[in-house]
């Protein structure tokens, strides 16, 4: 398509998105988009709607806690302050259905259920038969084997590993291993815990990936680390490192791998990362094995853009993504939050763009600082520090039928995601995922000349062509016997024909003298 058409057909998206977004999203507070096939932002039917703002006033029975608590006084401000959230940094979603709030400011962790009614507060910790308190905590997580509770006290520098009533039975603190710098400090962030009780911790001053513990607190090494991205400046940089002397090398600029910057773990085990980095672009997101390994890489997902994608011609999205955290949802899905636009965008569990929702605002449904997000079921929770609560967002209708032709596609049923699939094209044209999962079907069923129409919609050359081959050989097999046939009979009758006339028997017209 050349340049002029594409301008032309942006311009009609960009129309299209002011005329009748607010028809798509009428009770949102941002405009729902997603991408069309060349990569430019069109309207989009509403995935997920914000449903509710949660702070302090709305986690029932907090008052009522605070309240009680010995010389408590309404007029005192630090007594207001708990009331509140303040600078809330983290939540989790535990098995056991309870949402725990990292609320930094007042250090402390609140535990509620999923209505948000108030279960517990932690606020102090036994250590050795000793109390003490967070110092500016910023991440939790909940063992589903055997309920212990992670805590990253930042500005105490350490993790601590406690049960529900806050006594402590394990403190991972700074590794004395020579191979983690002396130099570095130790500022946990966040904290995760496979099945085997590894325990992994980011670090803000840490480029090597997590640090790693075992489930007795030994420091094992790094996990994870990003690779050096292969710009031109860094190929240019280990070339002149090859030819120059020692006192030169030293005086070099070294390149070094960026560190991710928060990370989620799966079901299975599969530790997931993001690099908040805008300039990153190799392995800002990853999904990464025991070995190390970044399988996302393994199903093309390399090539993806994460987050907004850079305008061809035109946008009103100019700023890069800045990707500061990650969850994984019931169905494999990779929910991103992009703390630079204030959205979130969901991809399935092979990296294909499901929806975009939230933005930059003080409406319900927008962010001021979008830090932390979370999970369950159908719902997805976002922590705002600066607004100091939490927004949940419920799957819609709309929504709820992307998901269940995703999941029906990605499980290779093709043909049951059919219907899914032209209810969502009926519910929104711009929908490019549709469009290629109705070509599989119908490539599936071997109807190749329809599945090739919904390919080209797609403009997936790949499957358009996988289609045009088949339907090729069917056209070959349909034809090729009678027009096989066809040539031997008329090979045959060439040949009777010549051999009759050979021997005088007829004389074919055109060598028939003039005047004979």
């Amino acid at each position: 398509m050349s340049k002029i058409k594409r301008l032309i057909a942006g311009a009609g998206a960009l129309l299209m998105m002011c005329t009748f977004s607010s028809a798509v999203s009428a009770t949102e507070s941002y405009d729902p988009y997603g991408y069309d096939r060349w990569g430019d932002a069109v309207s989009s039917q509403v995935g997920y709607s914000a449903e509710e703002f949660v702070d302090g006033k709305m986690i029932k029975g907090l008052y009522e806690r605070i309240s009680v608590m010995e010389g408590f006084d309404f007029d005192d401000d630090k007594w207001k302050s708990l009331l509140q959230l303040k600078e809330p940094s983290d939540i989790f979603v535990s098995h056991d259905e309870k949402l725990y709030i990292v609320d930094k400011g007042n250090n402390r962790i609140i535990i509620t259920d999923f209505d948000f009614g108030l279960i517990d507060i932690l606020d102090s910790f036994e250590v050795d038969g000793k109390a003490t308190k967070l110092n500016a905590p910023q991440g939790v997580f909940v063992d589903q084997y055997t309920g212990s509770i992670y805590i990253c006290d930042t500005d105490n520098d350490r993790v601590l590993k406690c049960d529900s009533e806050g006594v402590v039975d394990k403190v991972f603190t700074k590794p004395t291993s020579e191979i983690y710098s002396q130099d570095l400090t130790f500022k946990p962030e966040k904290v995760v815990v496979d099945k085997a009780g590894n325990v992994y911790v980011v670090v803000g001053s840490v480029t090597k990936g997590s640090v790693m513990y075992d489930i007795n607190g030994e420091f094992l090494g790094f996990f994870g680390a990003n690779r050096v991205e292969q710009t031109s400046e860094v190929i240019m940089n280990a070339f002149w490192n090859m030819i120059a002397t020692q006192a030169q090398r030293d005086r070099s600029v070294r390149s070094t791998a960026v560190g991710f910057d928060n990370f989620d773990i799966d079901d299975m085990g599969f530790i997931y990362t993001v690099s908040e980095s805008a300039d990153v672009k190799t392995d800002m997101v990853k999904k990464v094995n025991p070995e190390g390994t970044n399988i996302l890489a393994t199903l093309g997902a390399e090539d993806v853009v994460f987050g907004d994608q850079p305008p061809a011609y035109w946008s009103i999205y100019t700023k890069n993504s800045s990707i500061v955290d990650i969850d994984i949802g019931p169905n494999g899905e990779l929910n991103l939050l992009d703390f630079a636009h204030g959205r979130v965008f969901q991809y399935d569990e092979k990296a294909n763009l499901m929806f975009v929702m939230g933005g930059i605002g003080n409406q319900l449904g927008t962010f001021q600082n979008a830090v932390a997000i979370e999970t369950n079921d159908d719902l997805i929770y976002v922590v705002d520090s600066r607004k100091n609560g939490i927004t949940v967002f419920k799957r819609t209708e709309f929504g709820e039928i992307v998901t269940e032709a995703t999941n029906l596609y990605n499980s290779g049923h093709y043909d049951e995601s059919y219907g899914p699939w032209t209810e969502v094209v009926k519910r929104d044209g711009n929908y490019r995922r549709a469009y290629i999962g109705i070509g599989n079907a119908l490539l599936g069923q071997s109807r190749y000349k329809e599945a090739m129409k919904y390919f080209k919609i797609a403009l997936s050359r790949k499957r358009y062509n996988r289609a045009f081959e088949g339907y090729r050989d069917e056209i070959l097999q349909k034809w090729l016997t009678p027009v096989a046939v066809t040539l031997i009979i008329l090979l045959i009758a060439g040949f009777v024909l010549k051999q009759l006339e050979k021997n005088g028997v007829i004389r074919m017209p055109w060598n028939r003298k003039r005047g004979a």
